[in-house]
């Protein structure tokens, strides 16, 4: 009896044993884990975006992005190389964004000349916006009428649309009847900055 006890003893210890294998295995197994990836790209880039001038009534265009790179007004040069008292001349200048079409308009002003030469304290500024100078137009709110060359400007932005539509206008600089003696033969350069900002339209 004693032998037969052992024996089923022995069966027992055997079984807890392989079954103590079996967990132990089991445990190792889910230590293991398994992993992955999700990954995710994109392209960015800035929009186009660019103001320019035409000083042909919009025949051709340019950047004129620099004062010594200045566009030329076209003033009728045997007029404004020779203004007498009540006399005024005239000449074109178009905007745009350009030249390709942009997400955004610009805000555009003009910066008064800043010229302090005896001639340009003279001379008198009105700029309207028409298809040409040749007709009536309209001065943009808070843009020159009448004023001094020297200190005219249009703090009040027009907005150009980013769609490359043009607008127009027109300078005419007068010598008022009343100005002041000067030397014959006075010259004076001046010049004028349009300053642009992108805005959201």
């Amino acid at each position: 009896m004693s032998l037969t006890v052992t024996k089923r003893n022995r069966r027992k210890i055997r079984a807890v044993l392989a079954a103590g294998l079996v967990l132990g295995v089991g445990a190792a197994v889910t230590l293991a884990a398994w992993s992955d990836s999700v990954w995710g790209q994109s392209e960015f880039a800035t929009d186009k975006w660019n103001v320019q001038g035409s000083f042909n009534g919009g025949t051709s265009w340019g950047e004129f992005a620099t004062g010594p790179t200045a566009g030329t007004f076209t003033f009728p040069l045997a007029d404004a190389t020779s203004l007498t008292p009540g006399e005024s001349v005239k000449a074109p200048v178009s905007l745009r964004v350009g030249p390709a079409v942009s997400a955004l308009n610009a805000s555009v002003t003009l910066a008064p000349s800043g010229n302090t030469s005896a001639l340009a304290g003279e001379l008198e500024l009105t700029v309207t916006e028409a298809a040409n100078c040749s007709v009536a137009g309209t001065t943009p709110s808070g843009w020159p009428v009448g004023g001094s060359v020297a200190t005219a400007g249009g703090s009040t932005p027009i907005i150009l649309n980013g769609d490359m539509t043009p607008r127009h206008f027109c300078f005419t600089v007068t010598l008022p009847a009343d100005a002041a003696l000067l030397n014959t033969s006075t010259t004076g350069q001046v010049l004028w900055e349009f300053k642009a900002t992108s805005v959201e339209p």
